[in-house]
């Protein structure tokens, strides 16, 4: 299993935008757990609903369209408890809420986690089953991990404004939280940090200086080749 999720975040990281992530750990996931159904449901601050944004088993056409109130539904609850919700049968739950475009009629059983980042909940990720039965422990940490990991290509999309069609707009500012190193205020000029897996976020520039940015690379791989060693060597 552990070679699985490895495999899967490399795969996901390696997407050429988010779409294509989501699309492919919903199929990826779907595939591993060999369940019938994979969602993700991503939260719209704006519209304070859970977008249906990928989905392998429900109906194509509801991807995009469908969505729930943040306490609307299962995928509502799971929001608001901020933790897995594991059902042998659904349907049963009071909080079912059934979407008639999605598709979703003979899927009994249900197991949906929230994808957190930074302790705010960025969507929650879901996979159901005809059959109704309890996905077990080890089901249940698998998604648990899965959600973890995709949290972050998340939350770098919505900083980088092109999680929703409304906020594909360069011109616009993007907001991002940070992590507070000490008390007290300061002033100064923000360096947001690209995620290192992501080349594609990497903002190209025109080079002024070509050999002087061929000697930096240089020097920065005999630096991390040194690294590596002491690594090693600890």
């Amino acid at each position: 299993m552990l070679d699985t999720l490895r495999r899967i975040v490399q795969e996901v990281n390696n997407a050429p935008d988010i779409r294509s992530a989501l699309d492919l750990m919903a199929q990826r996931v779907r595939d591993a757990m060999g369940t019938e159904v994979c969602s993700i449901y991503l939260r719209d601050n704006n519209e304070e609903r859970y977008m249906l944004m990928a989905s392998e088993g429900l109906k194509r056409e509801a991807v995009g369209r469908v969505s729930l109130g943040t306490s609307e539904g299962l995928v509502g609850q799971v929001g608001q408890r901020e933790e897995p919700i594991n059902l042998e049968d659904a349907f049963s739950h009071p909080k079912f809420h059934y979407l008639a475009e999605t598709g979703e009629d003979p899927f009994h059983a249900f197991l949906g986690v929230p994808v957190m980042h930074h302790g705010e909940v960025l969507g929650v990720l879901v996979v159901q089953q005809r059959d109704a039965r309890r996905f077990d422990q080890s089901e249940e940490a698998f998604l648990v991990t899965i959600s973890a990991q995709l949290s972050a290509v998340i939350a770098h999309a919505h900083a980088s404004g092109v999680l929703f069609d409304q906020l594909d707009t360069k011109d616009l500012p993007s907001i991002h939280d940070g992590q507070p190193g000490s008390t007290g205020a300061a002033i100064g000029i923000g360096v947001l940090l690209f995620p290192e897996t992501d080349l594609s976020a990497v903002p190209d520039r025109d080079a002024t200086d070509i050999s002087g940015e061929i000697a930096l690379l240089d020097e920065a791989l005999v630096r991390v080749r040194q690294e590596i060693r002491d690594l090693a060597e600890r």
